[in-house]
């Protein structure tokens, strides 16, 4: 199984079934400047490979899907986050863009 270490996001804005505007992570950057969309690290996941964070001096947080945003009437599917700990810096969606 492999390893893949996340040091940016791609964001993009899109509309709740209410109308709001937000923005989601629409595909992630690796340490080896390689895009990868949600869906890929959503069937990378299934496969048994591990995606995780890498920001400096920060722990690595593991990235998670889940199966819809929890934004109130968002249907953002496949919808990728990490847990929080003790820290923000490496948390997925405060990420740089890249």
């Amino acid at each position: 199984m492999g390893t893949y270490y996340v040091t940016k996001v791609r964001k993009q804005a899109v509309a709740s079934k209410d109308g709001a505007y937000h923005e989601h992570i629409v595909g992630v950057v690796t340490n080896l400047d390689i895009f990868y969309t949600n869906k890929e690290v959503s069937d990378s996941i299934d496969a048994g490979h591990d995606w995780y964070t890498a920001v400096d001096k920060e722990p690595r947080a593991k990235i998670k899907k889940l199966r819809f945003c929890s934004g109130s009437g968002c249907l953002h599917s496949p919808y990728l986050t990490t847990n929080p700990d003790h820290t923000t810096r490496n948390n997925l969606e405060n990420l740089p863009r890249g």
